[in-house]
């Protein structure tokens, strides 16, 4: 009897998104070629690349378990602060891809052993975490969760730092032809990127933005969708410039926030220092000091500038949750892309229930939950990746 060859995670995903070195290929086609459903195996493994939705919403039980233990390695990763990462990963090389014929054959098998797993791993709806998919020019997508934790991803002017969770363009001032890449953040995600003129960004869950790779030409131009805290490089001949649908944020060096998700209609911009304008086509220039915020409603010709507390405005990208009277329906909006579940109110006046607080962005979802039942005549039923909303 043949002995059985077993292949690491690394050399599969190595071979669907990069290539092999001619020792790593060999060893892969001596694996390949050794059982059929080491074959079916790798198409699988394929699929689940190359797939546009994420690997949730694909039919297979490999897509469902491996979802589930990205879970539990980020809950492990704000535990430990990251130091055993690279061993969860072996534990989960071994556990769930380290694969002989009994393993290849282990993940179509339906057997009671596999649903404990899914069930130990799915206990907890956990926080958010490092998450980013990159689209680059030519179409290709980069999720930099399938990047190894130690690994520093370059090609074309962009390199990606996973241990520091952060996305980098070098730039190139040389260069004229202008290139677009779109970074998108999951629900329950959250990346940090650094434009090739240095100018830093925070993209909070559930946001897109297309950046240039180099800035070329008079200004430099990003365009948002979401929700993204901006650190400006000043250059005063080159002025920065955040579109979005429902109009422009013009800056030359400032620190600031915009929130812009399509179906809330509405756009917010929080100056935190510095001085930038928002104009769109129904609205000429209006100038925002620091410590306000313009909010403009869609349809509106008229924004709405006020005076706010930055810290709440900004308090996501300072790992926390800080509100002031605001309603329990736009707080669940939070926790829903932050959490990645569906949150639905039983009894619809409970939206209107105010609250003051501030919690930890990072804790359990069962933590959140309990601060808002305390006192008020609220209660929250947890059913998978579905909370519902009940008067107690």
């Amino acid at each position: 009897m043949d002995k059985k060859i077993n292949i690491s995670w690394d050399i599969l995903v190595k071979k669907v998104r990069w290539g092999l070195t001619l020792e790593e290929e060999s060893a892969f086609q001596e694996w390949l070629a050794q059982d059929k459903s080491h074959e079916v195996y790798f198409e699988r493994v394929r699929k689940v690349w190359d797939a546009d939705e994420p690997t949730s919403s694909l039919k297979s039980n490999l897509s469902k378990v491996m979802t589930q233990f990205d879970d539990y390695v980020e809950k492990e990763k704000e535990r430990h602060h990251r130091k055993i990462m690279r061993n969860i990963y072996r534990y989960a090389a071994c556990l769930l891809v380290l694969l002989t014929v009994g393993g290849g054959m282990w993940f179509f098998y339906q057997g009671d052993e596999t649903v404990n797993m899914e069930a130990k791993i799915a206990r907890d709806i956990l926080p958010g975490g490092n998450k980013a998919v990159i689209l680059l020019a030519d179409g290709e997508k980069v999720d930099v969760e399938w990047l190894a934790d130690t690994s520093r991803y370059k090609v074309d002017g962009i390199e990606v730092a996973t241990a520091e969770g952060k996305i980098r363009y070098v730039g190139d001032e040389q260069r004229t032809e202008v290139k677009y890449n779109t970074i998108m953040i999951p629900r329950g995600g959250e990346y940090q990127v650094e434009l090739s003129d240095g100018t830093k960004v925070w993209l909070n869950a559930e946001t897109q933005l297309r950046v240039p790779t180099t800035f070329v030409g008079a200004e430099r131009r990003v365009r948002l969708k979401g929700e993204a805290y901006f650190d400006v490089t000043k250059n005063d001949r080159q002025p920065f410039i955040v579109e979005t649908e429902l109009g422009e944020v013009k800056v030359y060096g400032t620190q600031f926030n915009v929130k812009f998700y399509p179906e809330e209609k509405e756009i917010k911009t929080t100056l935190v220092e510095g001085n930038i304008g928002f104009k769109s086509e129904r609205v000429a220039e209006v100038r925002i000091k620091p410590g306000f915020q313009l909010k403009l409603t869609e349809g509106s010709k008229k924004p709405e500038v006020k005076p706010v507390k930055i810290y709440n405005e900004i308090a996501w990208k300072n790992r926390q949750f800080c509100f002031e009277s605001e309603k329990l329906e736009d707080i669940m909006t939070m926790l829903e892309r932050w959490y990645n579940v569906e949150i639905v109110f039983e009894d619809p006046t409970l939206k209107d229930l105010k609250f003051t607080g501030t919690l930890n962005r990072y804790d359990k979802i069962n933590t959140m939950l309990r601060f808002f039942e305390e006192g008020v005549d609220v209660t929250f039923s947890v059913e998978d990746s579905l909370i519902k909303v009940k008067r107690k």
